[in-house]
């Protein structure tokens, strides 16, 4: 934007800093919230969360299926369901968008608790605080499902 529009350069650095710090800020929030619950082994839906993850040291065990718009097999159900009980999983993430049938044949006869993880804050207005209310609200599930 500055090269664009270099009367309004400064604007545009300011704005920049002032983002950074927001998200510095927000990142040691997510961590203080996250860091009770980051041992505790869950299973998300799909494979779409590796940097938040990685990021807050999460530990995942797995995801049902690698993208959404291919249901999963009988095998992967298997093996997904074979991890479930070989880590002790404490929930399965499922997503709002997304049908409950897979996770409750992943989960049936076990006692791991189901939950949603809405990556899309579906439920969230949409606006200049959407990331931050996105990334509390998916902090804020996992702490109390895992927790």
């Amino acid at each position: 934007m500055s090269v664009v529009d270099p009367a309004n350069a400064f604007v545009y650095a300011e704005n920049g800093r002032a983002l950074a710090l927001r998200l510095e800020v927000l990142t040691a929030e997510i961590g203080a919230t996250l860091s009770p619950v980051r041992r505790k082994p869950f299973i998300v839906f799909h494979d779409a969360y590796h940097y938040f993850e990685d990021r807050f040291d999460l530990t995942s065990v797995g995801s049902i299926t690698i993208a959404p718009e291919r249901l999963p097999g009988a095998q992967r159900i298997a093996e997904i369901r074979a991890r479930l009980r070989e880590t002790a999983a404490v929930c399965v993430f499922r997503e709002p968008q997304f049908s409950s049938s897979l996770v409750d044949v992943v989960v049936q006869g076990t006692t791991t608790r189901t939950a949603i993880l809405d990556p899309l804050g579906a439920t969230i207005e949409d606006g200049p605080e959407l990331y931050f209310s996105l990334i509390r609200a998916m902090a804020a599930s996992l702490r109390k499902r895992l927790g």
